[in-house]
């Protein structure tokens, strides 16, 4: 497996709302995603560079409110978190998108991946969904448009090899199926990690991830793969 280098390159719980899987009747999707997604995938010999955008609390970890009067929580890390993010670095760009506050996801962060953190490319909160003060004190329902991570990358100087971030190259990792509708078949969704699931115990959802992206660092354009290979069915074959 090849390191990022040799590459060179919430506490809200929003609930899921089903996705059209049949492209022509998904209206939202702009026409320069339907264009991209229209060109088959081609599996190539090396891995190409590409982004893992992760999302936090309910896909890496779980916030678990205490009997505190201060509102406090308990950070619970998903099993085989350790094995999930080294593997991460060694084969993908990593950054963080949580539609958390930036002190808690400066928590989350420094909890998950401990000295780490510093190879993340990015980390994003709450204050990058262009909210009014208002919709950021509130519940607001979020939406991860990747077009705003796209600009932003695609536009810094010291971006990682120049590479051009795009939905061929570029994969969501969120519990979450509302958040990814504009981008649909960039995104993975792990079943959530919430308090059933840790109660339950033997969750090995990030195993399975692994798997996948096994494939999926291979892929010319993951947009169309996972459209055609989506991360539900690999799920269902290995569970």
């Amino acid at each position: 497996m090849e390191s990022s280098e040799s590459i060179s390159m919430e506490s809200n719980h929003i609930k899921d709302e089903n996705i059209a899987k049949d492209v022509n009747a998904a209206a939202s999707l702009s026409t320069f995603y339907l264009n991209i997604i229209s060109k088959p995938s081609i599996n190539l010999a090396l891995p190409s560079p590409k982004l893992i955008i992760l999302d936090l609390n309910g896909t890496l970890c779980f916030r678990k409110k205490t009997r505190s009067k201060n509102k406090n929580y308990r950070i619970i890390l998903r099993p085989f978190i350790n094995e999930f993010i080294n593997y991460l670095f060694d084969n993908y760009l990593v950054m963080i998108w949580s539609t958390s506050r930036p002190e808690n996801v400066d928590k989350m962060v420094s909890l998950i991946f401990g000295d780490q953190k510093e190879k993340l490319i990015a980390v994003w909160a709450r204050d990058k969904f262009g909210f009014t003060k208002e919709e950021y004190e509130r519940d607001t329902k979020a939406i991860k448009n990747l077009d705003i991570i796209w600009k932003a990358l695609n536009t810094q100087t010291e971006s990682p090899d120049n590479l051009i971030l795009d939905p061929t190259n570029t994969i969501l990792i969120d519990d979450s199926r509302y958040k990814a509708q504009l981008q649909p078949f960039n995104a993975i969704h792990p079943r959530g990690f919430n308090r059933e699931r840790v109660g339950k115990g033997g969750d090995s959802e990030l195993t399975t991830i692994i798997k996948y992206l096994e494939v999926v660092k291979y892929q010319s354009n993951v947009a169309a793969y996972m459209k055609d290979h989506p991360f539900t069915d690999q799920e269902q074959l290995i569970s």
